[in-house]
């Protein structure tokens, strides 16, 4: 990303040069400041967007340490035949569902103990 901004910066000092061509060093100058501008807008998108992406991968590995938690829950306190294989493509959230609803049954023996559908 540095190696690109260095490219645009050095393009916009060419291209105040070329746009400006004939004009006083003034509007060279007004031009290249009004371009080089642009370039630290986008340094700044780059380097929000680059903070957001580090913050994304913390909370991705918790939402995996979550599902191997929920699943070894599920998997420990079930009463019906189950293989971890038959989970892989559950949401999160229907994870933590069966994973409450296995609790619920557990501390009620008036209900059902049935799989999920």
């Amino acid at each position: 990303m540095d190696e690109y901004l260095k490219l645009k910066a050095r393009q916009a000092e060419i291209r105040a040069r070329v746009e400006c061509k004939g004009e006083s060093d003034n509007a060279i100058s007004n031009q290249m400041q009004f371009l080089l501008t642009k370039v630290k807008q986008l340094e700044d998108y780059a380097r929000d967007l680059s903070k957001e992406m580090s913050n994304l991968l913390p909370e991705a590995n918790l939402q995996k340490e979550m599902r191997k938690d929920l699943l070894e829950l599920i998997l420990r306190e079930k009463f019906y035949t189950a293989k971890v294989e038959q989970f892989n493509d559950w949401p999160l959230i229907i994870l933590k569902s069966e994973a409450n609803r296995i609790k619920r049954i557990k501390n009620d023996p008036g209900m059902i103990r049935s799989a999920l559908n």
